[in-house]
């Protein structure tokens, strides 16, 4: 059976739109892939994907997108019932909490009973070919773990 794995983006510059769909392109020859902006994404409907990977942004000097604040919330009602995520996302290093956002939703995940798969990735602004590279073994990682069926 094709796996599901559904990908949620906030996205203010199209950067993290951009990781999503590149996200999709390494999964779709594998998996079934359904790429949902966050204000159309229904938190409580997650564990209905084998896995999920959010990608955000991190706003101002840490916070949550305006845009990832409902879904954020909801997850904290949910239980994911062990269904895989990761999560990745754009930040700048300049700010003085590079990437939390990532790491807030990283914590909510795991809080709301998924079971990460693959370490988080922040990016300092616009990917380059090296946080491409990581981009692909998060993805990697995910399709590892659902093959393997652990």
């Amino acid at each position: 059976m094709t796996p599901t794995i559904q990908i949620i983006f906030a996205s203010q510059s199209g950067r993290n739109q951009a990781l999503a769909m590149h996200l999709q392109s390494d999964l779709a020859a594998h998996a079934q892939t359904v790429v949902t902006e966050v204000s159309q994404a229904d938190a409580y409907e997650l564990a209905q994907n084998d896995a999920v990977i959010v990608v955000s942004y991190t706003y101002h000097d840490g916070d949550l997108p305006d845009e990832m604040q409902d879904f954020f919330e909801d997850l904290k009602d949910v239980d994911l019932n062990r269904t895989k995520f990761a999560v990745c996302g754009s930040s700048s290093k300049t700010h003085v909490h590079f990437g939390r956002a990532v790491d807030y939703l990283t914590i909510q995940l795991n809080s709301s009973n998924g079971e990460q798969v693959a370490d988080s990735v922040k990016i300092d602004r616009d990917p380059d070919q090296a946080d491409l590279a990581r981009i692909d073994q998060l993805a990697q990682q995910v399709l590892n773990r659902l093959e393997s069926g652990n």
